[in-house]
């Protein structure tokens, strides 16, 4: 029977076009921080770890990046800290969390060690690695750990007490000449003889802290008889006799970061600039000024280059002015995500310095006052909206910003009936923006001094709307809008809860205006804090708090009766066969084109639940999945392709659902995988459906086998059973769908091999 099947299944696969295998997770992170630098003369490549993962450099290809590794990878942890290639050609990656990722780089695999990250210690950040023969000792935010190369195991005890300084006192470099191993801590130098002593008793240490090396020394390096260490307060050096300020008062006092020996030259980092002297003559200091900010300074192997680090633009090999990194986010936090409807991705950076960025699908842009001037006259972005055809990043000081294919115009004071704040008439603090259904753009404010805390883009001019008492010393901020064109606006300040609006039809006239107020505390005692809202496909308006979700689900009724609005109502999870509270402390919340939610949490992850809030579908989270962090600040969901993004502070996540819209008209029904060998720990896909088809398997005889309802997207879903719970035989079997009236109908084939 076998044999007979598999020819047939050979032809099968033959003519059924196969289901896209689209990566399931894609991160995108900024490498352009670079903290650590390890160079490989063997595969004559650079190594340079950053706050978003690793990138390599060939640098037989002018300096081209030739590859980059996250989380999705093979790394634990994506911010790194520290890297070291042991005598064995194996990459070692420190991480802030304390995980150690080693990377062979002959063979590419991986392997890694968890003693630190699992450890009970309070500070586990991995802050240098320093391979010295058979050993790596690790410098880490509680004392030094040597670990042998050859077996990974753990030499002696941490070091934890190095002579006089407090226990677990960080240590943040390391060096050796001879038999002596420097360690450069936040107490200040200490040195011992790692041969012949046990450095576990603390008398083996000696120690030096008068200043400027009495806190925070960075960096510590040898040559010789000669020690040079770097601290927060100033750069000093060990003659062969005693320690002494760096012999050049010009940069003895400065902050250094790192130092580094290449043949007879000492070179360091003196605030953010790049210093050189000879070693034959220390006070000749050539200081290189550069608008970059440097960070870490590495050599290769031959002592033929400097690699220069920077803090936001990759490195530099030997002085060339070209910046290397790869093409990557300008910074790892998103604030919010949109979507435009070419399937651009576009970011706003929260914070002062970042501006906002867009993803093309190919290369990321950063847009602010030095890319893109016309933005306005701060680069604090903290929203950004896209809704007909035009994409807003709503400015924190600078007002909102509009994009409209090319043509990018700012909105603030000077230029516009927008307002200031009570104490700087020019801080513009637009904060949250939707469109009506009517086209205009609503904009809330954070903070102002018009006595107007809502403002409307309509007709190419704005319209301003007076606060009624109910809200007149509270700040707005995040607005959805319902299908009676009702806005809803969370608020903050004096007064907390959720406001709702609505011009009745006559944005002009505010005589007819229509609104209410939600109290923070209508929603109960344990709500602290309103963080988000949305309007869903079913027009119930959902928001998130510190304690659960709330929904509305007849906001008309608001509008009927705004002194008396219908209560909001917590959402309930089935477990068991009862509903329980759902309690996450919520962040944000987005429905998909299936309308089912997904909910970014303070500290869990993502909830994905169904359309009605009452099953738990998944959990994505930081420790089981390749999201980036636990803590997700936004959430947008394509419906042309069902990708989800999370954006955080590390980064933003994509990954893949089923939830994409549906097709006009069939053409091809597409399976995968095919052949779908059962029981299966996956689903079989059906792509490629109309709205809410109806879906029958069927043997080639026409028997059917199974037969259920799409979820109302262009995808599918079926586990190869019955309603009985019954395995298909193996065998081919037609798959056939159709829409509702059965004037559609659309056709494909799959190969089931069960086990």
């Amino acid at each position: 029977m076998i044999t007979r099947f598999i020819p047939a299944l050979l032809m099968l696969l033959v003519t059924v076009a196969g289901y896209s295998q689209e990566a399931q997770w894609i991160n995108y992170t900024d490498l352009k921080s670079v903290t650590s630098i390890a160079y490989d003369s063997a595969g004559n490549r650079t190594y340079c770890a950053s706050k978003g993962g690793l990138f390599v450099v060939d640098n037989s290809q002018s300096g081209t990046v030739v590859k980059k590794y996250t989380n999705l990878d093979g790394l634990i942890n994506i911010s790194l800290t520290s890297l070291a290639i042991d005598k064995n050609r194996r990459l070692w990656i420190g991480a802030s969390d304390g995980s150690i990722s080693i990377l062979d780089l002959g063979s590419s695999s991986w392997k890694y060690i968890f003693d630190i990250k699992n450890s009970t210690e309070s500070n586990k950040i991995i802050n240098f690695l320093y391979p010295v023969g058979n050993f790596m000792f690790i410098a880490t935010g509680y004392g030094i750990h040597k670990v042998s190369v050859s077996n990974l195991t753990f030499i002696d005890a941490p070091y934890y007490k190095l002579g006089s300084f407090p226990v677990n006192t960080t240590v943040y470099s390391l060096a050796s000449s001879g038999n002596l191993l420097y360690a450069a801590t936040k107490s200040g130098v200490a040195w011992g003889n790692y041969v012949n002593s046990n450095l576990n008793n603390p008398a083996s240490w000696s120690n030096y802290n008068a200043a400027p090396l009495n806190a925070e020394v960075r960096t510590v390096e040898t040559s010789g008889q000669l020690v040079f260490a770097g601290s927060d307060g100033g750069f000093s050096y060990f003659n062969g006799t005693s320690w002494a300020p760096y012999p050049n008062s010009n940069v003895s006092s400065r902050p250094t970061k790192d130092v580094q020996l290449m043949n007879d030259r000492i070179f360091f980092i003196g605030g953010s600039n790049l210093l050189v002297a000879p070693l034959s003559d220390l006070p000749n200091v050539s200081e290189y000024l550069d608008p970059a900010s440097y960070s870490v300074l590495a050599r290769d192997s031959r002592n033929d280059w400097i690699i220069s680090g920077y803090t936001d633009n990759g490195i530099r090999i030997n002085g060339n002015s070209d910046f290397i990194f790869p093409n990557s986010p300008y910074t790892n936090i998103f604030s919010q995500v949109t979507l435009d409807d070419n399937g651009s991705i576009w970011a706003a950076g929260g914070l002062p310095t970042n501006g906002f960025y867009r993803f093309d699908g190919s290369k990321w842009e950063n847009y602010n006052l030095s890319t893109h001037p016309e933005i306005g006259n701060s680069n604090w972005f903290q929203k950004i909206v896209y809704g007909n055809g035009t994409v807003w990043a709503l400015g924190f000081g600078g007002g909102p910003t509009m994009i409209r294919g090319n043509e990018i115009m700012n909105f603030n004071p000077s230029n516009s009936i927008l307002p200031g704040i009570s104490n700087d008439p020019n801080f513009c603090a637009s904060y949250g923006g939707a469109y009506d259904l009517n086209g205009a753009f609503w904009v809330t404010f954070f903070g102002t001094n018009s006595g107007s805390s809502m403002y409307a883009y309509y007709g190419d001019q704005w319209i301003r709307f007076l606060n009624p008492s109910t809200i007149a010393a509270s700040t707005l901020s995040q607005v959805a809008v319902d299908s009676y064109n009702t806005k809803w606006v969370v608020t903050a300040g004096s007064r907390s809860g959720v406001y709702f609006f609505n011009e009745n039809g006559s944005i002009e006239n505010p005589a007819d205006d229509i609104y209410g107020f939600y109290d923070i505390a209508e929603f109960g005692s344990e709500i602290t804090n309103i963080t988000y809202l949305i309007v869903e496909k079913n027009n119930e308006v959902w928001i998130t708090t510190n304690n659960g979700v709330f929904i509305i689900a007849n906001p008309l009724g608001a509008i009927q009766n705004p002194s008396a609005p219908p209560r909001p109502q917590k959402l309930g999870i089935i477990s068991g066969n009862l509903r329980v509270p759902f309690t996450e402390n919520c962040v944000t919340i987005a429905n998909d084109i299936l309308n089912d939610k997904w909910i970014g949490t303070e500290t869990n992850g993502v909830f994905h639940l169904s359309s009605d809030g009452a099953t738990l579908i998944q959990q994505l989270n930081a420790s089981q999945t390749p999201l980036l962090a636990n803590k997700v600040n936004t959430i947008a969901i394509s419906s042309k392709n069902g990708r989800a993004y999370f954006g955080t502070q590390n980064g933003l996540s994509s990954y893949k659902t089923d939830a994409v819209e549906p097709v006009n008209d069939f053409d091809k029904i597409i399976v995968s995988p095919n052949p779908y060998v059962i029981p299966s720990s996956v689903d079989l896909k059906i792509d490629g459906l109309v709205e809410n088809s109806s879906i029958k398997i069927m043997s080639v005889s026409g028997s059917i086998f199974t037969e259920f309802e799409s979820p109302g997207g262009r995808i599918a879903s079926w586990n190869g059973q019955n309603s009985n719970g019954d395995l298909a035989p193996s065998g081919v079997y037609i798959i056939v769908a159709f829409n509702s009236d059965g004037s559609k109908v659309g056709k494909g084939k799959v190969a089931i091999v069960r086990k």
